[in-house]
């Protein structure tokens, strides 16, 4: 390989070594400084940065909480209904789900939650649910009334003494710990009901450890500062909770430049203060670092020591080493991608020699891990989705209309007291057709000849029912009715019909139903009729339910049925489209590939 790793691994060790020793000192004594320096500075920085994402990254789990709310149906009917409908049953029921969210985090000190609906309120502090009491003003505490006029989502408040809400809790110990608070403005997303407020004290333990491992204690200092310059952390714990009012602050509060450090010095400090800035949904947090001149110079100073040290013994090893170093450097990742290679052309099965105990033994072996475990699950989610598949089909074909079966019966009863007994007959061969090809679960396939007598025995039972208050015609070719397809397809498109576009109309019912083969050997249903009809916002809907991942309404369920069933078994290939005009007509088009080959159902 022309480019490999390998050639170019050799090829720079081997250029290194032709470099003058003496070049390479010189070089090192005039920019190892200033490259060292600024490195070291990036890398605190980038230290903050991540930082900074744990403490988004835990305040987003924080947040994350009272989501849980909304899952739990009985304690959100209590937000909705309020607390006193059902007291003892209410009463049991918020201390248990109180008491969920209060252990779900070690971190959390108290809880308070208040309802709109009878503006009672609750605490959680100590493992223990106060009593309900009365808040009939939430406007008192402050947060409560900045998000009653935002309506925002949640509000964090900075770092300060636990408060005690409403007179509620219990406070017995010394001294009164700091936190940090998380309040949220609780509503129905359906009906947009404004339910309560829920506060969450955040004690500063998780924090602490998040930022305690950033800086060297006793050397450097670490700030991290909120909206209204409040100290959420400092490695001065004496200004944690209050404002941060320092010039050097003014500075970086006020900088708009982009820069994330500069040098600054006073009879306090002589050094740099590194800071990141980052923003949750509702506020700006900065995170500040100082690093004094001793802690800045002393990398660089160790470094160029070291490199004078190592620079005249590596030129002697580095050539020796570096035919060595290359090829058991690159071996490994030349196997890796061979196997990498054969995956790609579809063989999940990797086989090969032990790549050693080191970092690219164990890629190996993860490696192959990772790809016995991706064939295992695409074994599984193949066969469960079969099954699933199978699962729904059979419960679709066994359904009955209940509905359909009592008026069909109760039209052949009232032709029984007129003594009528031929059509009595008739209509009972009908039926038993009816309850035998929909009760058939061992075909998964008919022909549509099939699936057009069924139709005709349902019109015929449906006829009987409403008087001959409707007509319908059929026209089929010829040459396709002994061709397959899923069964149970029709039947559910006519019976939307009657159910939701006939009954309500005085005119005559027309149903015209047409099968032809189109040059494109494809099959194509059209289904109309003159009855309701849909308006354009209800044909969105119902074309909305029918699309990937869809979700199904009342109107359109066996519509979505339908669809579904025809994309299992044809993909692509197979069309559903709804047309309609409202008062008017009501259109189902099916297109169905007229032959499949073998296994793609």
């Amino acid at each position: 390989m022309k480019n490999s790793i390998r050639r170019k691994l050799i090829t720079l060790l081997l250029i290194a070594t032709i470099i003058p020793f003496g070049l390479s000192i010189i070089a090192s004594y005039f920019y190892t400084k200033n490259t060292v320096t600024k490195e070291f500075v990036n890398t605190n920085y980038d230290l903050l940065k991540r930082s900074g994402n744990d403490l988004l990254s835990y305040f987003n789990e924080i947040y994350g909480i009272p989501l849980s709310i909304y899952s739990n149906r009985p304690f959100l009917s209590v937000l909705e209904n309020g607390a006193t409908a059902y007291i003892e049953q209410n009463s049991a029921e918020i201390q248990r789900s109180l008491l969920g969210l209060y252990f779900s985090r070690r971190e959390i000190e108290q809880l308070h939650l208040y309802l709109t609906k009878g503006k009672d309120d609750y605490t959680v502090y100590n493992a223990k649910v106060s009593s309900r009491g009365k808040l009939y003003n939430f406007n008192k505490i402050p947060p409560y009334r900045n998000l009653s006029f935002s309506r925002d989502s949640y509000y964090i408040q900075p770092t300060h003494l636990i408060q005690n809400y409403n007179n509620l809790s219990d406070f017995r110990i010394e001294p009164v710990k700091q936190v940090v608070s998380f309040h949220y403005f609780l509503n129905n997303v359906t009906s947009d009901q404004w339910l309560g407020f829920l506060s969450i004290d955040i004690e500063l333990s998780r924090i602490n450890e998040i930022f305690d491992r950033i800086y060297k204690k006793g050397e450097e200092h670490l700030f991290v500062v909120g909206d209204g310059n409040v100290v959420l952390y400092s490695s001065e714990k004496k200004l944690i909770g209050k404002k941060l009012e320092t010039k050097w602050y003014k500075k970086i509060s006020s900088d708009r430049s982009g820069e994330t450090s500069f040098e600054w010095k006073d009879k306090d400090f002589r050094g740099v203060y590194v800071y990141d800035k980052i923003r949750s949904n509702h506020q700006q947090w900065t995170i500040i670092k100082s690093i004094p001149y001793k802690n800045l110079y002393h990398n660089s100073n160790q470094l160029l020591k070291i490199t004078v040290t190592l620079g005249a013994i590596s030129v002697l090893l580095v050539i020796i080493l570096t035919i060595i170093v290359s090829f058991r450097f690159t071996r490994p990742i030349r196997i890796l991608i061979r196997d990498m290679q054969r995956i790609e052309k579809g063989e999940l099965a990797v086989s090969f020699d032990t790549l050693g105990n080191d970092e690219f033994g164990q890629l190996g072996k993860h490696f192959t891990s990772m790809v016995d475990t991706l064939n295992d699950l695409y074994i599984k989610e193949y066969k469960l989705q079969i099954e699933n598949k199978t699962n729904q089909l059979k419960v679709l074909q066994s359904q009955i209309n209940p509905h359909f079966l009592y008026n069909a019966l109760q039209s052949i009863g009232t032709l029984s007291l007129k003594n009528d007994g031929i059509k009595v007959y008739r209509l009972i061969m009908s039926l038993s057709k009816i309850m035998r090809y929909s009760m058939k679960n061992n075909e998964d396939f008919v022909t549509l000849k099939d699936e057009l007598n069924h139709i005709k025995d349902y019109l015929s039972l449906q006829n009987e029912r409403y008087d001959g208050r409707f007509v319908y015609n059929l026209e089929v070719d010829e040459g396709v009715k002994n061709v397959k397809m899923p069964k149970m397809i029709l039947q559910p498109i006519v019976e939307n019909f009657f159910k939701h576009g006939f009954e309500k109309q005085q005119k005559l019912g027309e149903l015209n139903i047409s099968i032809h083969r189109q040059q494109d050997n494809r099959l194509k249903i059209v289904i109309a009729d003159n009855g309701e009809g849909a308006s354009e916002e209800e044909l969105e809907i119902i074309n909305s339910s029918l699309a990937e991942g869809g979700l199904n309404t009342n109107e359109s369920i066996g519509l979505k049925n339908i669809s579904d069933r025809l994309h299992f078994y044809y993909g692509k290939k197979a069309e559903v489209k709804i047309e309609s005009v409202k008062h008017e007509n009501f259109v189902v088009t099916i297109i169905l590939p007229i032959e499949m080959t073998r296994g793609e159902s």
